[in-house]
C-alpha cells in the first residue's frame, strides 16, 4: 500500500512540474490541457458536475451547462497547479497574485474593529476559486499565524507535502479528529482559526436553502463560535478577469440572543450559505461543482 502511495505521489509532482514548466502566469493554457484530459478522455466526476450545474443554473440549457463545466475544471486545474508551485514561491510571489495590497486588507473596515484586534477570531471560507492560496496569503497580509483546519489525505506522502505547503508561512495545520480542543485553545490565545465550511452535512444534519434546494450542512463552526463568542469573517479568494485574485470580505452577524441555540445556529448557517451562494453565481465555474453536495 505505501508503494501504491508513493507511485501516486511522484507521479502528482512530476505532473505538477511538467505542466508547469512555462512559469506560474501561464498556468492557464496548461490547465486547459488538464482540464481536457480530465474532462473529455477520463470523464472523472462529470456527472456529478453537470448535475449540480444544472441543480444550481435551471435556465441554462445542455449546451451551456457543458461549456460551463469545462470552465470549472479549467478553473481547478489552475488551482491544482497554483498549489504545486507554492513550494518554491516566496512571500512577494504570493502577494503579487492578489490584486489587493497589504494597506487593502488590513485597513479593511472590518480589520479596523478592535475586538479583531484583541481576541481570536474564525476566518470562514469555502472551496471557490484557490481556498488553499487564499489562506496562506490572510496569514501573510494579516501578519499572523492562522490554525487551518484540514481533512488529512490517505496518502501519507500527499498529506506531508500539502503541511508542508501549507505551514511554509507561518500558518499552523490542526487535523480533523482531534481538532476542536485545539480549535478552542486557539481561540482563547486570541488566534485565528481557519476553517472551510461548504462540505456536505450529514443525511440527517442541519438543512438549509442552496440554490433554492434544502441542502445539509456541519454546524461544527456555528456551535463553536457561539460557544465562545467569536467573531467570525467570511474569506473568499476568487480570481478576476486579470488571473489575479481578490479577497471578498463579509463578517457574519451572530444571531440574535432571543432566539434558542438550534436557531442561532440555523440562522448562522443559512447566512453563510446563502452570501456563498450569491458570491458563486458572480463566479460560477470557481466553486467546486465536483464536490457531490446535493447527494441526498
Amino acid at each position: 500500500m505505501l508503494n501504491k502511495y508513493k507511485l501516486e505521489y511522484y507521479l502528482f509532482i512530476i505532473l505538477g512540474k511538467l505542466l508547469s514548466v512555462f512559469g506560474i502566469r501561464n498556468l492557464k493554457y496548461s490547465a486547459k490541457f488538464l482540464a481536457f484530459i480530465f474532462f473529455h478522455i477520463l470523464k472523472i466526476r462529470r456527472k456529478v458536475v453537470k448535475k449540480n450545474l444544472s441543480i444550481a443554473f435551471p435556465l441554462l440549457d445542455k449546451k451551456a451547462i457543458k461549456k460551463l463545466a469545462f470552465k470549472n475544471y479549467t478553473s481547478v486545474a489552475i488551482t491544482f497547479l497554483e498549489i504545486l508551485n507554492i513550494e518554491k514561491m516566496n512571500r512577494d510571489e504570493i502577494l503579487s497574485m492578489f490584486s489587493q495590497s497589504y494597506d487593502d486588507i488590513v485597513q479593511n473596515k472590518i480589520f479596523q474593529n478592535p475586538v479583531y484586534q484583541k481576541q481570536g477570531f474564525i476566518l470562514l471560507t469555502a472551496h471557490i476559486g484557490n481556498w488553499e492560496l487564499g489562506a496562506i496569503a490572510a496569514g501573510i497580509f494579516l501578519q499572523k499565524s492562522i490554525n487551518v483546519l484540514v481533512k488529512n489525505q490517505k496518502n501519507i506522502y500527499v498529506r506531508d507535502w500539502l503541511k508542508g505547503i501549507r505551514e511554509k508561512f507561518g500558518n499552523k495545520q490542526i487535523t480533523v479528529g482531534t481538532s476542536v480542543r485545539e480549535i478552542f485553545k486557539a481561540l482563547k490565545m486570541n488566534q485565528i482559526v481557519g476553517i472551510v465550511g461548504d462540505q456536505r452535512g450529514p443525511r440527517e444534519g442541519l438543512k438549509v436553502n442552496f440554490f433554492e434546494r434544502q441542502t445539509s450542512v456541519f454546524t461544527g463552526t456555528a456551535s463553536i463560535a457561539l460557544k465562545v463568542n467569536c467573531p467570525v469573517i467570511v474569506a473568499l479568494c476568487v480570481r478576476n478577469s486579470e488571473h489575479k485574485y481578490d479577497i471578498i470580505f463579509e463578517e457574519m452577524e451572530i444571531p440574535n440572543n432571543q432566539l434558542s441555540a438550534e436557531e442561532k445556529i440555523l440562522s448562522f448557517n443559512q447566512n453563510y450559505m446563502s452570501f456563498l451562494e450569491k458570491t458563486i453565481k458572480l463566479y460560477p465555474d470557481q466553486w467546486l461543482w465536483m464536490h457531490n453536495i446535493w447527494k441526498y
